[in-house]
């Protein structure tokens, strides 16, 4: 039985994107917690005018520290280098074979050159991979652990769109 491997092109999203697929992903499971305190507000503000500032005190102070809380639980994981950091991609049936370019700062007095980069190789297996998703710019491959991580992969990454289909179809096949 021979090993098919399929290449994918270096590629890279920047950590503001990966921040709103993170947030996103979380608010599909909690918008409820958000929404429902600011419709009880909103509706016994009709019985006293004070909720009206409480339903401003939550939107502004409360809910922001609580989002800020996922970005820095959630959002600022090890995983999180696996889509952040440029890096060219090998998958085969023992997993996704991720070499990702980690910029070093050299030595100051060094005149050549302030910086350089070191390959740094990581190896997902396919029962970490929970489940594929597709954004409007990216592919999201969503991990079983930590909870709201992912690897991204942007659609430019592909070389044309049987390439995609070829891709999600060879993922789709070893995560069940």
């Amino acid at each position: 039985m021979t090993e098919s491997k399929i290449y994918i092109k270096e590629n890279n999203i920047s950590p503001s994107r990966y921040i709103r697929y993170t947030l996103g992903a979380y608010m599909k499971v909690w918008w409820g917690a958000y929404v429902l305190p600011l419709v009880v507000c909103a509706a016994l503000s009709v019985v006293n005018i004070n909720f009206i500032f409480v339903a401003i005190v939550l939107l502004f102070l409360v809910f922001t520290m609580i989002l800020f809380m996922v970005v820095v639980y959630y959002g600022i994981v090890p995983e999180s280098r696996y889509s952040t950091l440029p890096k060219d991609m090998e998958l085969d049936d023992s997993g996704i074979h991720i070499r990702m370019k980690r910029q070093i700062l050299k030595d100051i007095t060094d005149e050549e050159s302030l910086t350089d980069y070191e390959i740094e190789e990581q190896i997902i297996k396919w029962d970490a991979i929970k489940k594929i998703e597709a954004k409007d710019e990216c592919l999201l491959l969503m991990f079983k652990r930590p909870r709201y991580s992912f690897l991204a992969v942007p659609y430019t990454a592909f070389y044309d769109v049987e390439h995609l289909r070829m891709i999600v179809s060879f993922i789709g096949a070893r995560i069940g």
